[in-house]
């Protein structure tokens, strides 16, 4: 029983490892044996613990968001969206690097952006360019040119005035104008017979609206007015050669499409005139025969003798 507190001591004694020199003892057994110590070390552990999985979590974070912006950019890139394209990629990191291949397909985005930039001016220079021919056309129109507008908005490519037309402001306000001028200038024309001015105007405003009531009956008018006019001088020529049944043919073909055609009349009264019967020549009487009948014989049994007629006083 004596040796019990001895051995009780002698048991909660740090034994030294026997490798170390002399004067030197175990830290760790010093620091786990010491309360404070090792709660320290704990708490350490813990904050280490700590830190490292809130880095996980914001680094974690970043890569959702950066794949969330790679996907946006995929998206865009698909649907031909480069800008979009280009500042979702451009936003696709974690911190300074790049989520994986967001860099190269941001610069595609970019290339393709820059192309359809190029395109975009090119269909703008078209537009402007229909709208300065639709100017010059109206300035020939001004200046009574019928022909000059109809070559100048013919040389319009169809489908750059339509895309103009239903994309430009300037360019549809300045057909619209232009149109309604064109549709003036026509009628008028058709009132002075002017069939090849009328067909001129009819036809550019054809090229403006090609789906237009008016433009097709103006063009229609302009166009038979061109045929009998045609026509009409065929008969004119036959009647200078005499042919006054060709010429009353071709005047009344004239006439049954046209009654009021100018000039068709009178060719149609010049040819019944030719055509009709002449009255007959009266037969002329035949000369007397000339006698040499004595004269009745004289009183007195004298016979008269005839004188011959005297000449004229010199």
């Amino acid at each position: 029983m004596e040796n019990l507190p001895h051995n009780a001591v002698a048991h909660n004694e740090v034994i030294e490892p026997p490798d170390l020199p002399d004067g030197w003892r175990s830290a760790e057994l010093v620091d786990w044996k010491d309360p404070y110590l090792a709660a320290s070390r704990r708490a350490r552990a813990v904050r280490t613990a700590l830190v490292v999985i809130v880095v996980a979590l914001v680094i974690g974070v970043f890569l959702w968001i950066a794949a969330t912006h790679y996907a946006r950019g995929v998206e865009a890139l698909e649907a031909h969206s480069y800008s979009t394209a280009v500042s979702e990629f451009s936003v696709a990191r974690v911190f300074v690097f790049p989520y994986r291949d967001a860099r190269s397909l941001e610069e595609q985005a970019r290339r393709a952006l820059q192309a359809e930039d190029a395109r975009y001016e090119q269909v703008e220079a078209r537009r402007a360019a229909v709208v300065a021919q639709l100017q010059i056309a109206g300035a020939r129109l001004e200046a009574d040119d019928a022909d000059g507008v109809r070559t100048t908005l013919q040389a319009i490519n169809g489908d750059e005035l339509r895309a103009a037309l239903n994309t430009t402001d300037a360019a549809r306000e300045s057909a619209d104008a232009l149109a309604l001028d064109l549709a003036a200038a026509a009628r008028k024309s058709l009132g002075n017979a002017a069939w090849g001015r009328a067909a001129s105007f009819a036809a550019a405003l054809f090229v403006l609206e090609p789906s237009s009531e008016l433009a097709v009956a103006l063009k229609a008018r302009a166009r038979t007015g061109v045929e009998l006019r045609a026509k009409l001088g065929e008969a004119k020529d036959a009647a200078q050669r005499g042919k006054w049944r060709a010429a009353l043919r071709l005047a009344l073909a004239v006439i049954a499409v046209q009654k009021n055609f100018p000039g068709a009349a009178a060719v149609v009264a010049d040819a019944r005139d030719a055509l009709a019967p002449k009255p007959k020549p009266v037969a002329s009487r035949p000369p007397a025969a000339a006698t040499t009948a004595a004269s009745p014989p004289q009183t007195g049994g004298g016979s008269a003798t005839t004188k011959p007629p005297q000449p004229p006083p010199p």
